[in-house]
């Protein structure tokens, strides 16, 4: 990888991380808020979701500051930003589009540059699973 290239990755995985880290606190500092957007937005179960959220995106932001998990740590982050996406486009709520456009940016940049596939192919026969 060139030098370029790994400040860029960095960039993005740091900067992914921060992101990240910022909403599980504000997650946590605003639980109440958090809950009833989800509600609103006809979510089951707001609270746990709410939670659990915090709970990946804590977990998520760790991993994508280690480069050996930050491709996999991106890969497990872009579907949840993608149904985010997809649920303030469909309330049209599109002045805060961009609240997960960055981190999906982010994160495919990140998931492209460190996913190596025969190293991803080689992680799964290796847990087991078959690719």
């Amino acid at each position: 990888m060139t030098s370029i290239l790994a400040v860029v990755v960095w960039s993005c995985q740091i900067y992914a991380a921060k992101i990240f880290f910022v909403s599980a606190y504000r997650k946590t500092t605003r639980f109440q808020r958090v809950t009833d957007e989800f509600r609103r937005w006809g979510y089951p179960v707001p609270e746990k979701i709410a939670f659990f959220l915090i709970v990946i995106w804590i977990h998520g932001a760790l991993y994508l500051l280690i480069p050996s998990f930050s491709g996999l740590a991106a890969l497990a982050l872009l579907p949840f930003m993608l149904v985010a996406f997809a649920t303030l486009l469909v309330h049209g709520e599109f002045r805060r589009l961009r609240e997960p456009a960055v981190p999906i940016a982010l994160l495919s940049i990140v998931a492209y540059i460190r996913l190596d596939p025969a190293m991803l192919k080689t992680w799964l026969d290796g847990a087991g699973w078959p690719l």
